[in-house]
């Protein structure tokens, strides 16, 4: 796992200061003990697990470095927003929006934001903008056509009225 995106600086750096790395050794004609219990099937396989060792989110296969660092901090941001803390997930997700918005988990990231403020806000303003955003900067999307139920809530934008 020293190849690719793994043998960039940016990316050591990045696993060194936000997560606790542990590497091991996959050996398909014998599996591992660690193989079996994380249910390892392709490599690379990157899991991001909280403190107590709950997996929240995976990554399997070879992904370019920016794409990589932004499923990283989106793994993060799963972690924040599976633990009810939102205000740390939006944070992440932002970060993944902002820094990565080519990366193939950005429309992922956009979904999750919206669900996070409306779980910290319990505004369903949150939600349209999910759709709204999406649509017009990621239509072809899975997450686009996800966020479709949540068409049906008005828009932030108000409507004119006709002047009497």
């Amino acid at each position: 796992m020293n190849a690719g995106p793994y043998s960039d600086e940016k990316f050591q750096k990045y696993i060194e200061e936000e997560f606790i790395p542990l590497k091991s050794q996959c050996f398909w004609d014998k599996r591992t003990e660690l193989m079996k219990h994380f249910d390892i099937v392709w490599t690379p396989t990157l899991l991001i697990h909280d403190s107590e060792g709950k997996e929240h989110y995976r990554i399997v296969g070879y992904i370019p470095t920016g794409d990589l660092l932004a499923h990283l901090k989106f793994g993060k941001g799963k972690v924040f927003f599976n633990r009810h803390h939102y205000a740390e997930a939006i944070s992440q997700f932002k970060a993944v929006i902002e820094q990565h918005p080519d990366a193939g988990v950005t429309p992922e990231a956009i979904f999750y934001l919206g669900v996070a403020e409306y779980f910290k806000t319990h505004d369903a303003k949150a939600l349209r903008r999910i759709y709204d955003t999406l649509t017009s900067r990621y239509p072809q999307s899975e997450w686009a056509r996800r966020s479709q139920a949540y068409s049906q809530i008005p828009s932030e934008e108000p409507t004119l009225s006709a002047a009497k």
